[in-house]
Parts: structure tokens; C-alpha cells; sequence
């Protein structure tokens, strides 16, 4: 495991009593339950962060995909199996 760096934060008194009974949900000590929520966000915030970005790409390339004939050709051949 990479070195750990100690952070003083605030939570609610709910979040504190969850991270009270850390043995209830199988972890060994209260940071171990921060650090796995950490990095479950972490992991769902870049998913989100990539699926938007692909919703803007693609709604920027949407008027060539209408105009662009040969853009257009390619786009009927989605899906299909080249085999």
C-alpha cells in the first residue's frame, strides 16, 4: 500500500455513527472504510466524467453525422458483423 497521508474532517453525526461500528461492516479499522468509499467514488466520478464527455463529442459530431454522406454510410454499418 502507498504511504498514507492523515486528513482532519467533518461529518455527520450519522456518517460518524456508521464509521463507530466499522467491524459491523468488515473492515478492520474507520480509515479503511473512507478509503474504500474514496476510491468507489473516485471510480464512478471519472466514469461519469468520461460518459459526459462522450455525450459532448458526440452531440458536436451530430451535424456532421447529418450532412456528411460518407459519415452517414458508415453509421448504417453499426452493429453489423463483418465475419
Amino acid at each position: 500500500m502507498a504511504p498514507l497521508t492523515q486528513k482532519k474532517i467533518s461529518i455527520s453525526s450519522e456518517q460518524n455513527e456508521f464509521l463507530e461500528n466499522y467491524k459491523q461492516w468488515g473492515f478492520t479499522d474507520q480509515s479503511s472504510i473512507v478509503r474504500e468509499a474514496l476510491t468507489q467514488f473516485i471510480k464512478e466520478a471519472k466514469t461519469r466524467r468520461r460518459k459526459s464527455q462522450m455525450a459532448q463529442k458526440a452531440s458536436e459530431l451530430l451535424s456532421d453525422y447529418r450532412t456528411d454522406k460518407e459519415l452517414a454510410t458508415f453509421t448504417e454499418l453499426d452493429g453489423e458483423d463483418f465475419i
